[in-house]
């Protein structure tokens, strides 16, 4: 029997984006600037909204010793968890290519699975906004609509 999985999403310039979004996108793109890219020279920024209102960011780390380095999300995600209890509400993502223009910044497969291992310890889903190379963002209700067959999932029926 065929099955299929379909999603919904936003995709909205800055102006679009609600006040409270913007500000968690001006914090991912400050981040940009801390990013240990010396390999790639592709820059990553993420910021993460938590329940009482704060804002953790994170930038990507690499490293020589391949893989040893972090995606922005999960050092956004980590440090976020490691300094609160706070359920997460969103989660920004903004990349910067090697010329400095914006890049797409979707997240890797690691990432979603972080995102959803949190979101599935908390009642309420979390958003996802993801830019892209056109000055767009991605803007998802749920981090459960990008792995629909996560590590740890219930079988889809």
């Amino acid at each position: 029997m065929n099955q299929s999985f379909t999603f919904e999403y936003q995709r909205l310039t800055y102006d679009e984006l609600t006040p409270a979004d913007q500000q968690l996108t001006d914090a991912a793109m400050q981040a940009l600037d801390g990013a240990h890219a010396p390999y790639s020279r592709f820059q990553v920024g993420s910021a993460v909204l938590l329940a009482d209102g704060s804002v953790v960011t994170g930038n990507n780390q690499e490293n020589a010793a391949y893989p040893s380095g972090l995606c922005a999300e999960r050092v956004a995600l980590f440090a976020a968890k490691s300094r609160s209890k706070q359920p997460i509400q969103a989660i920004t993502v903004v990349a910067r290519n090697a010329q400095g223009e914006m890049a797409d910044a979707f997240s890797c497969g690691n990432c979603r699975q972080v995102m959803l291992e949190y979101a599935g310890q908390q009642e309420e889903g979390m958003r996802v906004i993801m830019a892209d190379r056109t000055a767009h963002f991605i803007v998802l209700a749920d981090t459960r609509q990008l792995l629909p067959f996560s590590f740890g999932s219930e079988t889809l029926g």
